[in-house]
């Protein structure tokens, strides 16, 4: 998307930048509480991230959220209600350029957690229990949209058993949820797409069938991720407060903010 850079500036104040790990901050979902206040281990997982990461063949730890949401927001319009932006804008326009805005910037980031370059791009497919699955989910189109993606993308992963998605709907992982199709994932490096991120359900139990079917490394882009600041966990509420005192910007991420804080890792 050549004009993704214009495309977002409008739209900017609809964004919310999301915390590196640290101790209080789960290092997986990135707004989760843990309890490494309390252990004095650095980078604990969070309880939710815990639970959905239990009974799968393997997982991921390198969730990286573009953006925080809430309920009854913008983003979460455009993202979770599959409402277009004002503007005249298309929703799939408008979650291309996020994703090819956060990408420029931080494809160092993305892989240097995947240990090398991306050899495959995947989306996650929609396994929405109330409605008839959409013949074409946005998620694919989105990648397609977005040139250093678009290029390595290919339709990786299929739904497993239609009865697995009352599972996902109900915000717990199942290593048989998906399907892969084809073969050629021995040793590859997968950047793995989605537009939300709340329990990582979806996103877990993806990355468990593909490293089950021979990925070295996943990690998962995402655009948001959803956080309840009006929950009776106070980190949510802190963690929402957070990221309204300083603006949004794309020359930040989860990965970077963490990097530069201990010196260590790559630049973005």
């Amino acid at each position: 998307m050549g004009d993704a850079e214009a495309f977002t500036r409008e739209f900017l104040p609809l964004y919310h930048p999301v915390p590196p790990a640290r101790p209080g901050v789960c290092r997986i979902c990135h707004s989760g509480p843990n309890d490494s206040e309390a252990t004095g281990g650095p980078w604990a997982t969070c309880a939710s991230c815990k639970r959905t990461t239990e009974n799968l063949y393997g997982h991921t730890e390198h969730v990286v959220p573009i953006s925080l949401t809430a309920k009854d927001t913008q983003l979460y319009d455009i993202v979770v209600r599959k409402r277009d932006p004002a503007g005249r804008r298309k929703r799939s326009d408008f979650l291309a350029a996020t994703v090819a805005c956060f990408y420029r910037r931080h494809a160092g980031c993305l892989q240097g957690l995947a240990g090398g370059p991306f050899t495959l791009v995947a989306t996650i497919p929609s396994t929405r229990t109330e409605r008839p699955i959409e013949a074409f989910h946005t998620m694919p189109q989105v990648v397609g949209k977005v040139g250093a993606l678009a290029r390595l993308h290919r339709p990786l992963l299929l739904e497993a058993d239609d009865r697995l998605a009352t599972v996902l709907a109900g915000r717990r992982s199942h290593r048989a949820a998906f399907r892969v199709r084809g073969d050629g994932l021995a040793g590859a490096r997968v950047l793995l797409v989605d537009d939300l991120f709340v329990s990582g359900a979806h996103a877990q139990s993806a990355a468990s069938r593909l490293i089950e079917n021979g990925a070295a490394a996943v990690v998962v882009l995402v655009v948001a991720r959803l956080i309840n600041p009006a929950s009776r966990d106070p980190y949510s509420a802190r963690i929402w407060r957070e990221s309204h005192d300083r603006p949004f910007s794309f020359d930040r991420c989860c990965v970077s903010d963490h990097q530069a804080a201990t010196g260590a890792g790559r630049a973005s």
